[in-house]
């Protein structure tokens, strides 16, 4: 026991030894011994009171109080415990469980790449109190039910059961021996006569609902005692086609290895990338999430996923279950799931993928980003059913709509192909162009630059996709070459055709022209669709030619034509001005004789 604190004391030994109490005298021998107690009483409290912290993160046991502690080097746990808090195995260490262990909500264990966890004992959630969910299933033989052991009970009995919080039973009905009955309310009671053998509870219902039941079941003899049983408790009950409405408690994550074997695990998320291996039982702790590169293999008895599967892996993960066994028929063994992109060439591209997921459906158009990429919705590839056969996907993209500049009039490039199982897929079509330019041939090898010279361009589409394209040409300065515009052509599929055009130089000298194919604006790829410029052949361009100096006869048939007719434009004036002073003399003349003959009168 430890004695109680004596504080008075220890402030006067803190006064003491600051020089807050003065006194002439000697400290007293018997003084000296009381501070000397004090202070190592103050040691012992402070000790004792850090242990519990030092405790709470050795690696000797399970953490307690919501510590982490990290495993280095190799420790066995072999007490019954509580696992309160995280745990971390890192590489190069081993944590051996061969005991119970009782682990509280939101503990985890982590084994890191390099560690390893060997489980001989049982990791069982504290809180077991979880719901259980309809699978929506009225058939008969796959519907979601119970089997109530009627030979341990003594007498008829009563058993009720309830709907999980928040639920109720509206909507559903109970099937007992094929006689149904309708359930209302949160509570539904179900009367065994004395003598009667082992039976299922089967339910049905309206699959727009849900059904959730809690896991206790009140059982009533006729003596009016009451048991409650689980239906987690795999000894006392079977459970078929059910799934866990409730969330996991606590979370082992495998980066590492582990190693299970005659092990048991309830209530725990557990996620593996590295190496799982166990044997024994998995209860409320599935579906198990295994990515790509997880290797897991299982011996075990699966029951209470919270999904219709109890592993759900990548398409690359190792996976071997063939020990294992599942209950019912409506919750598998496994689903492998994919997140996958395809990269088109081009960005306005829209498709459907026919065949898609499970079950098998159509997808609505999907379009392509600005990249030319389509991201698909994540959907589930292969099935590893709970009668042990396997499904595989087998989609198909179907094409809605493929345009570029090349084929704007033309019809839609690609074609139905079958879709990859695989994350990233660069979609391949037989019905693509695939252009490549064979020649740039000049008419003739010399020319003169005051006049253009005919080219010819043969072009050959290896493709299927019919394009109709347009050539752009540069000097070799990187300059516009003169050909007038863009000569166009029409390429069918699996054809070779040519385009002749004109080409201007203006300066002299031996040079090529480089052309190419002009590419759609709609590509993301560069050079995909083919028509890289190639060089044409070599042209010796000349000066133009010059006039030789002097007029030369024409000229001066053209002088002496236009200074005739100048001469022949002069005379005629002339004559026609002689012409006009002549009459006007003679009007003059005919007026001077009628005034002389008015006056002679």
């Amino acid at each position: 026991m430890v004695r109680p604190f004596n504080h008075t004391l220890w402030h006067w030994h803190l006064r003491t030894v600051r020089g807050d109490i003065e006194t002439p005298q000697r400290i007293s021998r018997g003084m000296k011994k009381t501070i000397i107690r004090a202070t190592l009483l103050c040691l012992m409290l402070m000790i004792m009171g850090i242990s519990p912290m030092l405790s709470s993160v050795s690696a000797s046991e399970p953490p307690d109080g919501d510590a982490s502690i990290t495993i280095n080097g190799e420790h066995t746990w072999s007490q019954n415990d509580t696992l309160n808090g995280t745990v971390i195995v890192s590489s190069g260490a081993t944590l051996v469980i061969d005991s119970t262990l009782t682990v509280t909500e939101g503990s985890s264990i982590q084994v890191e790449n390099g560690g390893q966890l060997d489980l001989g004992g049982k990791l069982i959630a504290e809180n077991t109190d979880i719901g259980y969910e309809w699978m929506r299933n009225n058939d008969a033989g796959s519907r979601s039910r119970f089997l109530i052991d009627n030979t341990s009970i003594e007498g008829g009995v009563t058993v009720t059961i309830s709907a999980y919080d928040g639920t109720l039973l509206d909507g559903f009905n109970v099937v007992v021996n094929d006689m149904s009955s309708t359930m209302t309310g949160s509570q539904h009671n179900i009367t065994f006569e004395v003598g009667t053998d082992d039976t299922w509870i089967e339910f049905t219902g309206i699959q727009s609902l849900n059904l959730v039941l809690d896991s206790s079941l009140s059982i009533e003899n006729q003596n009016g005692v009451i048991t409650n049983i689980d239906l987690w408790d795999d000894g006392l009950i079977l459970t078929e086609n059910w799934m866990i409405a409730s969330s996991p408690q606590f979370e082992i994550d495998i980066k590492g290895e582990m190693f299970a074997e005659n092990a048991t695990i309830v209530g725990a998320e557990i996620s593996v990338d590295g190496k799982m291996y166990m044997d024994g039982l998995l209860d409320q702790s599935t579906p198990i999430l295994a990515g790509n590169s997880a290797n897991i293999t299982l011996s075990a008895s699966l029951i209470n996923s919270r999904d219709d599967h109890h592993v759900t892996a990548g398409i690359a993960t190792t996976l071997d279950l063939q020990q294992s066994s599942v209950r019912g028929t409506l919750v598998d063994f496994w689903e492998r799931q994919l997140d996958q992109q395809i990269q088109f060439r081009a960005n306005e591209v829209i498709a459907s993928m026919t065949d898609f997921g499970y079950p098998p459906q159509t997808t609505n158009p999907i379009p392509v980003n600005a990249d030319g990429l389509m991201t698909l919705p994540k959907r589930t590839v292969q099935i590893g059913f709970s009668d042990g056969t396997i499904w595989n996907e087998q989609a198909t993209i179907v094409i809605n709509s493929y345009k570029t500049a090349w084929n704007a009039q033309l019809s839609a490039y690609g074609s139905n192909e079958p879709l990859p199982i695989e994350s990233f897929t660069n979609y391949t079509s037989s019905n693509l162009p695939i252009l490549s330019i064979d020649s740039i041939t000049p008419e003739q090898e010399t020319n003169s630059v005051d006049s253009r010279i005919k080219m010819n361009a043969t072009i050959t589409n290896s493709g299927e996709g019919d394009a109709r394209i347009a050539l752009e040409c540069f000097l070799g300065n990187g300059s516009v070459a003169d050909v007038g515009g863009y000569p166009i052509l029409e390429i069918p599929g699996g054809e070779t055709r040519s385009v002749e055009f004109n080409w201007n130089m203006f300066e002299p000298g031996n040079t090529t022209i480089n052309c190419g194919v002009i590419q759609p604006s709609q590509l993301v790829i560069v050079g995909s669709y083919g028509g890289d410029p190639v060089d044409s052949e070599v042209v010796m361009w000349t000066a133009a030619i010059q006039q030789e100096s002097g007029l030369g006869v024409l000229p001066i048939i053209v002088v002496a034509f236009v200074l005739l007719v100048g001469a022949g434009i002069w005379i005629l004036q002339v004559t026609i001005s002689s012409q006009n002073t002549r009459d006007e003399e003679k009007k003059e003349r005919s007026s001077g004789m009628a005034e002389n003959e008015e006056i002679n009168e």
